[in-house]
């Protein structure tokens, strides 16, 4: 009798050791097989707008990244000049009517503004005569570029002609002194008028 129920006790524990071994591999199948994801066609067709949106504002995104990098490239170079004190000890707090006057070899200008319309172009020019005394910068100097950008028109007022960069430079921080801001652009010869 013993030995029956020793027989039958190894037999039950076999089985029990072949059932265990074999749940396990089960269990492993089952985790290892991906479930489908069942999803409604509405949600379905919403992924689908939502994708189709992304890839046509892709361009753009990537172009406002670009543009953003430009941006923060002048940011810096911009704080390089305001933070160097060497650039500062060169600069003449006179502009140099010379440079600006030989406008037949002109290729620079000093951009003070940019504005969307032409009452505000006025309004900043009045302002700037008033604040600048008319040996630094003379009206015959002064032109309006206007371009079109995304529909958009702009006015920039740009100030004298100068045939090399250092001398716009200088003469733009000359400005920045006074609390004009200002940059150096390309020269264009199209005279204010004050009925543009």
């Amino acid at each position: 009798m013993l030995l029956k129920w020793s027989l039958e006790c190894m037999m039950l524990m076999g089985v029990l050791v072949l059932s265990a071994c074999n749940s396990s591999q089960q269990v492993k199948m089952t985790q290892a097989t991906p479930q489908p994801i069942l999803i409604e066609k509405s949600d379905l067709e919403q992924l689908k707008i939502s994708a189709a949106q992304w890839e046509s504002s892709q361009p753009k995104v990537e172009e406002l990244l670009k543009l953003e990098n430009k941006l923060t490239q002048l940011a810096t170079n911009l704080k390089q000049l305001n933070d160097s004190d060497s650039l500062n000890s060169l600069v003449n707090d006179e502009v140099n009517n010379e440079s600006i006057l030989k406008t037949h070899s002109a290729l620079f200008a000093l951009q003070i503004a940019a504005f969307k319309n032409k009452n505000a172009l006025h309004k900043k020019l009045s302002e700037f005569q008033e604040k600048i005394p008319q040996n630094i910068i003379s009206p015959t100097e002064i032109n309006v570029e206007t371009v079109s950008v995304n529909n958009t028109t702009f006015y920039r007022l740009k100030l004298g002609a100068y045939s090399n960069s250092a001398d716009a430079k200088s003469d733009c921080l000359a400005l920045i002194k006074q609390q004009v801001t200002c940059f150096v652009s390309y020269y264009v010869q199209q005279p204010y008028r004050s009925t543009i």
